[in-house]
């Protein structure tokens, strides 16, 4: 459901009401970074970013890929910008899976030999 700035007066008591008219008449500085602030946070919220190269994915890009992994209960969500990057990061997640199983590997050796 959306609000206008007329059900956010409405909704306002009197005091909050005397505080943005205070705010209002000294140059609105306390309504600006509110307003900033939440800006900010619906971008951050809606921003996609490459999992390869770093780079801003447009919600429109129709070449973006997009892939799901790990854990039923631990799912993770990867985004690529293209083809290329989306084999670059299959390919980091194989090397990372691969040190992930050497050193639990590593770990059961390290924890027989120190049980003898």
């Amino acid at each position: 459901m959306e609000y206008t700035v007329d059900d956010l007066v409405d909704g306002l008591s009197y005091s909050h009401l005397l505080r943005m008219q205070f705010d209002l008449n000294h140059g609105a500085l306390h309504l600006k970074k509110l307003v900033d602030a939440r800006i900010r946070m619906l971008e951050a919220a809606n921003r996609k970013v490459c999992a390869a190269c770093g780079n801003d994915i447009d919600s429109e890009n129709a070449s973006a890929y997009t892939v799901v992994f790990g854990p039923s209960d631990f799912r993770k969500k990867a985004t690529c910008c293209g083809m290329d990057c989306f084999e670059e990061f299959i390919v980091k997640l194989k090397q990372y899976e691969g040190i992930k199983t050497t050193l639990a590997k590593q770990d059961v050796i390290a924890t027989n030999i120190g049980t003898k």
